[in-house]
């Protein structure tokens, strides 16, 4: 055998070696605060939200006033994700959500008692301004982990389920405000162009209080009765906790 074939064979003998070499290298290359673009589908879980409901309704033959504490229920959530690296460490996040949350409870003040409904879903759409964060590039490293901080507002839909017992009026779709804030977290994998990004946020949401007023008001006009309802709700934590793999593009 000549020294050309030698050398050929040694070489093809050497290759997945040397794949696995190039693998293991560092990437020295990687922009410094990460890729331009994420493209993050995730699934994720939200918990029970509470709110503290305070209504007054009066009308011609007087008025009363009750609290209703409601929970709403846990449930999944999917949803989408995008990120555009702006200026420097500075980038833009816009993303897309649906929680299915299970069983509404109520318990009225008035009259003790727990009233129990089929749940809603929630399509939540948000903009956010986020800040990037990184470990310091070293030239023993093969990835580098980074991190993304974000604010912004948001936009909730409100769903209500199919509810045979419930007014058609309380199971109509309404729309209620939010500020989003959190921290996302981003394990690259064997590829630079994929990584597992996990989040924790919370839409800190302002409750749609005079919709909530009108509808009843609605219901009670349907039955002859002419009322004025207003309707106090403290604003509400609505966490979500989600995982999912995050496309790159430099």
């Amino acid at each position: 055998m000549n020294r050309a074939s030698t050398s050929a064979l040694l070489a093809i003998a050497l290759l997945p070696v040397a794949g696995a070499a190039q693998s293991l290298m560092p990437d020295l290359d990687r922009p410094v605060w990460g890729p331009r673009m994420r493209i993050t589908p995730f699934i994720g879980q939200a918990p029970a939200v509470s709110r503290l409901e305070r209504w007054t309704v009066t009308g011609p033959g007087g008025g009363f006033s009750t609290d209703f504490d409601v929970e709403l229920g846990s449930g999944p959530v999917a949803g989408l994700s995008l990120e555009v690296l702006a200026v420097d460490r500075f980038a833009f996040i816009g993303s897309v959500a649906m929680i299915s949350r299970s069983r509404t409870r109520e318990y009225s003040t008035e009259d003790a008692e727990f009233y129990n409904h089929e749940g809603s879903n929630f399509l939540m759409a948000k903009g956010a301004l986020a800040v990037r964060l990184r470990e310091a590039i070293s030239e023993l490293q093969v990835h580098s982990l980074t991190a993304t901080v974000f604010a912004g507002p948001a936009w909730i839909r409100e769903m209500p389920k199919d509810d045979p017992f419930a007014d058609p009026i309380v199971l109509e779709p309404l729309n209620h405000w939010a500020v989003n804030f959190g921290a996302n977290a981003e394990i690259p994998l064997g590829w630079n162009s994929l990584a597992v990004q996990a989040g924790l946020e919370d839409y800190y949401t302002w409750w749609n209080k005079s919709e909530f007023g009108r509808r009843n008001d609605a219901i009670f006009a349907a039955n002859g009765f002419t009322t004025n309802s207003l309707v106090d709700v403290d604003p509400s934590h609505m966490w979500l906790f989600r995982a999912g793999l995050s496309f790159r593009m430099r």
